[in-house]
């Protein structure tokens, strides 16, 4: 497992006054909205914050909470805004634009970083603070939701059963639910290149190169491997030095990905930012409670040994956008109450495989362990070789 100069921390912080000190910026969003929710629930009165007056003014008045008005537009001003506070959700998306301001803004405020998000390229930002965080000595916790902290408890239960594993493949379910924030997310991330790890390091494959079945419990479905933030935290978390994440797009996307992902490219252009945002602002705001209670998500994780022996697990939760409040609030109640470790951190390498078990409506479940390499459709799968043509270090 990687290590660095991060510590546990176990010890009470502040003056106990922990109602007071934890703030949910983008709180009037629709996951924002769940996690004040949840906060108020487990005994917390959150500081809600974000971008709109009205919005933060009249959801923070209904409830009798504090609120601020506070733009990411320069994180010395921000940094003035967390004075009395000591963790931050960060709810507001996309993260790939607003991840970075408020991360530094934290750092010289001196307080913990936790967010929502599933976007690489905000990950990378924050493991590249680890230094100053832990100068800081505050936790750095992108993925604090549904993505990334239920994949990683499971990266890291299969890796503790398979302890000499070489390589570990994820698979996640498609969900039936989609927001208008997670759209414009989404949309911003396309792109002809796949970040896998290999040896250890990060490099690119093209979209659509690789495939494979997974059984999500009805059925071995194909899956396709986009980018994912465990490719980043599952390393952080098992320091396993292959990992591969996929995804069940359905089989129309996987044929159309190519094309797909060099249009999603272009229209990142600023020419096309208009037509980006009308794309996502034709989705309803939110899902419906009455979907959102139907809905289950599904992960999977196989570790693979030298010899080829490959253990795997299935975790089944309740949706997204519910497990998202349930982990975020937990993991701020347990960093008020002084226990979390310095630096850019992963949900199980802090707080253990099992943590995901006391999520509501999770269940994990053993598929096989130490059993020779095998595909759930029997098709022979192979991954490029390092150093190969298809796969590009960066």
């Amino acid at each position: 497992m990687p290590t660095d100069m991060n510590r546990r921390m176990s010890r009470p912080e502040g003056d106990g006054d922990i109602g007071r000190r934890v703030m949910i910026y983008g709180s009037t969003g629709y996951t924002g909205r769940l996690i004040a929710r949840r906060a108020l629930e487990t005994g917390l009165e959150p500081i809600l914050a974000g971008r709109s007056v009205e919005r933060v003014r009249r959801q923070a008045e209904s409830q009798g909470l504090l609120w601020r008005a506070i733009r990411l537009d320069s994180p010395s001003q921000i940094a003035r805004e967390l004075r009395d506070v000591r963790v931050v959700i960060h709810a507001a998306g996309p993260f790939t634009q607003t991840a970075r301001p408020m991360l530094e803004a934290c750092l010289l405020a001196g307080a913990h970083y936790l967010d929502i998000g599933g976007e690489l390229p905000a990950f990378l930002e924050a493991r590249r603070r680890n230094e100053d965080a832990v100068r800081r000595g505050v936790m750095i916790m992108p993925g604090a939701g549904w993505a990334v902290t239920a994949s990683d408890c499971l990266a890291a239960h299969v890796a503790r059963l398979a302890p000499e594993a070489k390589s570990l493949r994820i698979g996640i379910a498609r969900s039936p639910l989609l927001s208008r924030g997670t759209a414009r997310s989404a949309l911003g991330l396309a792109s002809s290149d796949v970040v896998i790890r290999r040896n250890g390091r990060l490099v690119s494959v093209p979209v659509g190169r690789l495939e494979k079945a997974f059984d999500y419990g009805e059925g071995a479905r194909w899956s396709m491997a986009l980018s994912w933030p465990d490719v980043l935290t599952g390393y952080h978390t098992t320091g396993v030095p292959n990992i591969e994440v996929y995804v069940d797009t359905g089989t129309l996307t996987r044929i159309l990905a190519p094309v797909g992902a060099r249009l999603g490219e272009a229209l990142r252009l600023p020419i096309f930012q208009p037509l980006q945002r009308l794309s996502a602002e034709i989705l309803p705001e939110e899902p419906s409670d009455e979907a959102r209670m139907a809905a289950r998500h599904v992960v999977v994780a196989e570790a693979e040994d030298v010899w080829r022996r490959c253990t795997c697990a299935r975790l089944e939760n309740i949706d997204g956008y519910s497990f998202t409040a349930l982990s975020a609030t937990e993991i701020a109640r347990r960093v008020l109450g002084g226990d979390f470790e310095v630096g850019f951190q992963t949900p199980a390498r802090v707080y253990g495989a099992d943590f995901v078990l006391g999520m509501e409506g999770s269940r994990r479940e053993d598929l096989y362990a130490g059993e020779a390499v095998r595909d759930p459709v029997g098709r022979v799968w192979a991954s490029p070789a390092p150093g190969s043509a298809a796969a590009r270090g960066f």
